[in-house]
């Protein structure tokens, strides 16, 4: 059993993965990607460099240069992690001399996890609020989705559709569900553009879709992504037959439009939304006061300060969010970001804007860190005594 793992650990595929030249083409890797994706940005936008150059397995066309394929950064990230696994961990021959390294390579891994697990299961966004206004759910920068609910009732049950359903498919049909009797159609067009009325004599193309003479404008897509404007087609039926009936009625749902598209069906109000989506929070944030302090003599902000309430289940606490000194709780950060109106007059009354950030594995660099450092010190320590011991045994053998 011993002879077949060691075997096992010294084959040459194994080697090959937590060698360290691996390790160095990772790394040149991901410098490359990082120059690259910092070069792109300036035409597409951060966001879009970011989840085309990092967060994927394979980058097509970098920098625009036709077919060619580089591996991404998710890719590059995944081939490190497991060569160190496998090289500093698994392979290492774990004896009382190198168990300084060992810990460093442990701390080292808890560190790539956490990126990890932010990348996978993170989640950004901000929460707008004015004073004595509270919430307990806060909106994401990019993601996009649609909602249908009913209206007119007490306590609002929302059935929800994320863009990664929906965003570039022709057509999309969501049978109904539990608390949905209805059939929900839906064609998707344009990531980014504007409605816009027809006018006499205007040449459109053949595949335009007109509705009371309006229809979507394809527009470039903005290097800003908050602000593309996604544009698609709806039209509900409750049962099969009704289907093709049903597309009379059929609109538009926009990104920027002010009210959502509603529709009667047996006497009932239905509701249908695209907007951005809507993280729930464990807690509720309240806020009480929000101060701003203006340079002497001009408008621009010096500092600013939110007073809130986080309101959980069963108790409350008082809490001061400043630049830099956010509220932390339960992998959940809200950092002070802006303020407005922008035009707000002094006097006037303000709202204040927290950039929020969900990240399971918030603490997890620090605890890396500080596993890094009692592995450092320890390698410190056993190479500080192996050395006196070297020279007490020189200065014995001269001695003699």
């Amino acid at each position: 059993m011993s002879s077949s793992k060691s075997s096992f650990w010294d084959s040459e595929f194994i080697k090959t993965f937590g060698s360290l030249g691996l390790a160095a083409a990772m790394m040149t890797l991901l410098l490359i990607l990082t120059f690259l994706g910092t070069m792109d940005q300036t035409n597409m936008g951060i966001y879009q460099a970011q989840k085309k150059y990092f967060e994927s397995l394979i980058v097509k066309e970098p920098w625009g240069a036709p077919f060619l394929l580089l591996p991404g950064g998710m890719t590059c990230m995944i081939i490190f992690t497991l060569n160190l696994l496998i090289g500093g961990i698994l392979r290492l021959r774990l004896n009382k001399n190198n168990l300084g390294v060992f810990v460093i390579h442990v701390g080292i891994a808890l560190m790539m996890s956490a990126g990890l697990v932010k990348l996978m299961a993170g989640q950004e966004g901000y929460l707008r609020l004015w004073e004595n206004q509270k919430s307990s759910e806060y909106i994401s920068h990019h993601e996009w989705e649609v909602s249908v609910f009913e209206a007119e009732t007490g306590n609002v049950t929302e059935k929800t559709l994320h863009e990664e359903f929906w965003r570039g498919s022709d057509f999309l049909t969501v049978p109904p569900t539990a608390g949905l009797p209805l059939h929900l159609n839906l064609q998707f067009l344009y990531g980014n553009c504007r409605p816009q009325m027809v006018t006499a004599g205007e040449k459109l193309p053949e595949d335009t879709i007109i509705i009371d003479d309006w229809y979507l404008k394809p527009e470039v897509m903005d290097p800003e992504n908050e602000r593309n404007m996604p544009g698609l087609v709806v039209w509900v039926h409750k049962d099969a037959e009704d289907k093709e009936a049903a597309k009379e009625n059929k609109s538009f749902l926009w990104g920027g439009q002010n009210y959502p598209w509603t529709i009667q069906i047996d006497g009932k109000t239905w509701v249908v939304a695209l907007r951005k989506v809507r993280h729930s929070m464990p807690f509720t944030i309240q806020l009480d006061n929000f101060e701003k302090v203006d340079y002497p003599g001009i408008t621009m902000a010096k500092e600013f300060r939110s007073d809130v309430t986080q309101i959980s289940e069963g108790s409350q606490r008082n809490v001061r969010i400043e630049m830099n000194d956010p509220l932390r709780d339960q992998g959940l950060i809200l950092f002070q970001s802006s303020w407005g109106p922008p035009d707000a007059k002094p006097g006037d009354e303000l709202f204040s804007v927290f950039a929020v950030v969900h990240n399971p594995s918030d603490h997890w660099p620090l605890y890396s860190c500080i596993i890094i450092a009692l592995g450092m010190g320890l390698a410190f320590v056993q190479k500080f005594l192996a050395y006196g011991r070297r020279q007490s045994k020189r200065l014995q053998k001269e001695a003699s």
